[in-house]
């Protein structure tokens, strides 16, 4: 398993790849309809934005996800070990599949089955 993104929650994806390409100097790497990637070097791990209609309750933090190539395994696994993912998988077809589960400390964490090809 490898760290695959590190990603925040946005309202205004705009003014977002503004501050982090512009202001930041970041490398959009990628960008689809309410996401985009950004990188600080060729083989360093992605900062995701995800746009989000409204405001995250909280004061915000990043959602680390790791890369697994077979999500349905990964998630059995830490099932047995008694980690409860949030909900069902989620999918964004021909792209990635998402299972969300919390640290003991509630911080968000992803595994992620990209299907994509880059």
């Amino acid at each position: 398993m490898e760290m695959l993104v590190a990603w925040y929650p946005v309202t205004d994806m705009d003014r977002a790849k503004d501050f982090y390409g512009n202001t930041l100097g970041l490398k959009k790497t990628y960008e689809m309809q309410g996401w985009a990637e950004f990188r600080s070097s060729e083989n360093g791990v992605s900062l995701g934005l995800s746009l989000l209609p409204e405001a995250p309750s909280g004061n915000g933090g990043a959602t680390v996800a790791f890369r697994v190539p077979d999500l349905d395994e990964a998630r059995k696994k830490l099932e047995k070990r008694g980690v409860t993912f949030e909900g069902d998988v989620k999918e964004i077809p021909g792209v990635v599949r998402i299972g969300t589960f919390r640290d003991p400390f509630q911080n968000r964490l992803q595994f992620a089955q990209v299907l994509l090809s880059k």
